[in-house]
């Protein structure tokens, strides 16, 4: 059984990337989402051995929050 949403931040972003484990994210949650602000930490140094696992992984998952009504909304979702 998955676990719903999870809207994911860096540091466990790069700790599982460092580690090839991205892919558990979406064994354990239905839906994996990052805010455009994770995106940009994210993808901000190319150089990174991981950046292509990263961009792949999350291209299609960056969600654009406007305020935190909308987070909340996100959330109880």
């Amino acid at each position: 059984m998955k676990n719903g949403l999870v809207i994911a931040d860096s540091g466990p972003i790069f700790s599982l990337a460092l580690i090839d484990k991205l892919y558990i994210l979406d064994s354990l949650f239905d839906e994996v989402k990052i805010p455009q602000a994770v995106w940009e930490e994210i993808t901000f140094d190319s150089s990174k051995s991981d950046y292509q696992n990263i961009v792949s992984f999350f291209k299609n998952k960056i969600h654009r929050i406007k305020g935190f009504n909308e987070l909340i909304i996100i959330m109880d979702c």
